[in-house]
């Protein structure tokens, strides 16, 4: 049956639950199987733990956006990720509803903007401040005469659910269910969701779609140990490649992703300490589908450097000529592009002034225009700082992170290669190796 998700803020607000109860009865008459943690919270919960697991199986969403959904920060979660699974698949369908007098001003001002790309459903409610709402049957048979039919096989295309399998997979391979439950607990899940019949209140899907949103790098590393003795050699190994770049908030990496269209390169100045951090970033990114990206990282020339600028374009030019197999005698413009694939290059520029970085990264793209550049600039950015020439259009991503928590998570990535990762932690190819600032 196909599933929908409902994403909602309606407790306390008498005319949204209303509207809330008839689009899930609406949808439900039409066959469908929704997901709503109203009808399965326990009393006094504000949150449903299943709803990670809820949005990743789920086949399509209704986003609820009266004026509480607006400031809720669960509301502002599960659209992030929502739009994450339509950033990639475009079948994935997320139905946006305004409900009473909330307009698209509004979800703009709110960090909504992104759902504006997507069809809104004609508001439904009041239609101006302080007069009478619409019946909450009529506003919610507005909605669901807008949600279309779904088609009878979903779309494969979906890296975000590929990835949750590809996990479910891994810890397939435990066969004890008391250690699935103790890992639960190390991902900070309550006993209340780890009791009673162990295969479906400790599913591995379960608990995958919980380690894909555990931003704690260390409650990530007890979880793994909890099950790495259960699992053979090469299980474990898949698991800890899938799940490294999992401390990276979300949310935050979205945004490295190229724009919708795709018309052009992406420009992103990465405000981090570590070159790994970026490559985490677009494992995050990109679901670990290898097959979408191609990371290229130029390392920071060595402190002392004469000439640093020219120093770090150099190491750029080395560098993709090795990834590329080009020998010095052809033109760096002539890079192939890789079909249906994203080149990034991550440049630690450690020892570049922004000005200079910010040559390095317009020469770049006057050789190669196509490519997408990750830029970890020398010193840490804010919003108000002023960046030069290209570098002023650019994204500018500063992680809800410190440097203290980024520092302990590129160790515990390491820690984990190692020892569980058949000792390949130290190879050059591999993240997690220590390197950069601190």
């Amino acid at each position: 049956m196909n599933k929908v998700f409902i994403s909602h803020s309606t407790r306390g607000d008498a005319y949204a639950t209303a509207v809330r109860s008839q689009v899930v009865h609406g949808l439900r008459e039409r066959g469908y199987d929704v997901l709503v943690d109203a009808d399965r919270l326990l009393p006094g919960e504000k949150w449903h733990p299943r709803l990670y697991e809820w949005l990743l199986e789920c086949r399509a969403a209704v986003v609820l956006l009266n004026r509480a959904a607006l400031a809720s920060g669960w509301v502002h979660r599960e659209v992030d990720i929502l739009m994450w699974r339509h950033h990639f698949n475009r079948s994935f369908f997320v139905l946006p509803a305004p409900v009473g007098d909330v307009t698209p001003e509004d979800m703009t001002a709110a960090g909504f903007e992104d759902l504006m790309s997507l069809q809104l459903v004609q508001r439904t409610g009041a239609g101006d401040a302080g007069t009478e709402p619409s019946d909450p049957a009529e506003a919610a048979a507005v909605i669901v005469r807008a949600f279309p039919p779904l088609p009878a096989l979903p779309d494969d295309d979906d890296p975000v659910r590929r990835w949750a399998e590809d996990i479910t997979a891994q810890l397939s391979q435990v066969r004890t269910m008391s250690r699935l439950a103790r890992m639960g607990r190390a991902l900070g899940m309550h006993d209340r969701y780890l009791a009673g019949a162990p295969v479906t209140d400790v599913s591995c899907g379960f608990l995958a779609a919980q380690m894909l949103h555990t931003h704690d790098a260390v409650a990530l590393r007890n979880a793994v140990g909890e099950i790495a003795r259960h699992m053979d050699s090469t299980a474990l190994d898949q698991l800890v490649q899938l799940v490294l770049p999992v401390w990276i908030d979300a949310t935050s990496a979205r945004h490295v992703l190229p724009d919708g269209d795709g018309t052009g390169p992406r420009t992103v100045v990465l405000s981090v300490r570590n070159p790994d951090t970026g490559e985490y970033y677009l494992g995050r990114a990109f679901c670990m589908d290898h097959s979408r990206y191609w990371p290229i990282v130029v390392t920071a020339p060595p402190p002392g450097e004469e000439d640093p600028e020219e120093e770090l374009r150099y190491r750029c030019e080395r560098t993709i000529r090795a990834r590329f197999g080009m020998t010095d005698r052809e033109p760096l413009a002539s890079a192939p592009q890789l079909p249906n694939c994203d080149t990034y290059v991550v440049i630690f520029a450690e020892h570049c002034s922004l000005d200079e970085s910010e040559r390095v990264v317009a020469w770049l793209h006057g050789q190669i225009p196509w490519l997408h550049i990750l830029l970890i600039p020398r010193d840490e950015l804010t919003d108000d700082d002023p960046r030069p020439g290209r570098l002023a259009g650019a994204a500018l991503l500063v992680p809800p992170f410190g440097a203290d928590d980024e520092r302990i998570a590129i160790r515990v990535a390491y820690g984990m290669l190692n020892d569980w990762s058949h000792g390949r932690g130290g190879e050059e190819d591999r993240s997690g190796r220590a390197r950069g600032r601190g």
